[in-house]
């Protein structure tokens, strides 16, 4: 009985991946003035990671408080005194996430270039 309920448990877990979203992503943001694209990229610096969005409205953004868990990374900006949140969540090479003004959520999605 132990040797079934072992298996089953052990057959039953998921293992849960932490990935590496690092390189350069071709994003699209759905606001109310119609799609915005650009370039956003994700570096590795030690266990941080450093993530800026060329915009041709704001220019390069740098976010901040960067964190990673599992397959979601969250980030936020400060943009002449709004807190602007990112939420992103990566599945291999496509990304898909939101951001979250104080005038409403906006989607985002993304593709990740080839080397």
């Amino acid at each position: 009985m132990f040797f079934f309920i072992a298996t089953i448990g052990l057959t039953s877990m998921q293992s849960v991946t932490k990935i590496d979203p690092s390189g350069t992503w071709d994003y699209e943001v759905e606001t109310a003035q119609g799609t915005m694209t650009g370039i956003m990229t994700i570096e590795k610096s030690d266990a941080t990671y450093k993530v800026k969005i060329e915009t041709t409205q704001f220019g390069t953004l740098d976010l901040e408080n960067t964190k990673l868990e599992k397959n979601e990374l969250t980030a936020n900006l400060d943009m002449q005194g709004a807190v602007i949140d990112f939420k992103f969540e990566f599945d291999g090479d496509s990304m898909k996430g939101t951001v979250s003004t104080p005038d409403g959520d906006m989607d985002m999605t993304g593709k990740k270039r080839k080397k």
